[in-house]
């Protein structure tokens, strides 16, 4: 599966069930304010699934949003306030996304690199 379309799916997952990927993440906040966050950060998350399988952008280059976004989530779960888990959550995602797109894997088609 590529990873476009697992991007696309948990950024769906986001939008639409924020409280529930909260209460996934013990001691995270579960106001208006920090639903709204889940919801910009799977909007995030769609937006660029969509517009790398859209234009085809080589599998190193999918990624590259990611290894700052999972950096950024690491410094906030180090500050220890009420978002450490979910942080942490995040952090790791982007990082799998990362790591993901610098392998270079589709698994759809089974070959390696940009091509399709």
């Amino acid at each position: 599966m590529r990873a476009s379309v697992v991007r696309v799916a948990w950024g769906a997952v986001l939008v639409a069930f924020p409280g529930t990927v909260l209460r996934r993440c013990p001691h995270s906040p579960r106001t208006r304010a920090a639903s709204g966050v889940v919801r910009l950060l799977g909007t995030r998350r769609l937006a660029q699934g969509l517009v790398t399988d859209r234009f085809s952008a080589p599998a190193t280059w999918q990624g590259v949003p990611d290894g700052p976004h999972a950096a950024s989530r690491a410094g906030l779960a180090l500050r220890g306030d009420g978002w450490r888990t979910a942080a942490l959550a995040d952090s790791a995602v982007a990082a799998l996304f990362a790591a993901s797109a610098l392998r270079g894997r589709d698994r759809h088609d089974g070959r390696t690199g940009a091509g399709r």
